[in-house]
């Protein structure tokens, strides 16, 4: 059997921004709270913001001052989130942790 050759990370990303559902694995990591080292695996997902599932299950918002959203500032972190489309799942991934896209290898 045939190995698929290796994609380059820039090209996984282009892949995933598309917004054509892909199968993505990663790595979990968090140093914050010293876990991970898991590896994770997503059948369908896409680069999203996660604000359209946000504010569909949001409900009414009272009135009074109102909470400016944070900036997660991905670029300068080199994270991104990823959308589960079969669930609706947004997870946060570190991009030089992603190890495969659509069963390629991922190589910098």
């Amino acid at each position: 059997m045939e190995t698929p050759a290796p994609i380059r990370l820039k090209d996984a990303l282009a892949l995933l921004e598309s917004g054509t559902p892909v199968a993505v694995r990663f790595v979990t990591c968090d140093r914050r709270r010293k876990t991970g080292g898991e590896f994770r695996e997503l059948k369908a997902a896409r680069i999203g913001s996660g604000k359209r599932q946000a504010a569909a299950k949001q409900a009414p918002v009272p009135a009074g001052p109102v909470a400016t959203p944070r900036n997660p500032g991905h670029f300068t972190n080199a994270t991104r989130n990823l959308v589960n489309t079969l669930t609706g799942e947004l997870v946060k991934v570190h991009i030089y942790l992603i190890v495969a896209v659509q069963g390629r290898k991922v190589i910098i």
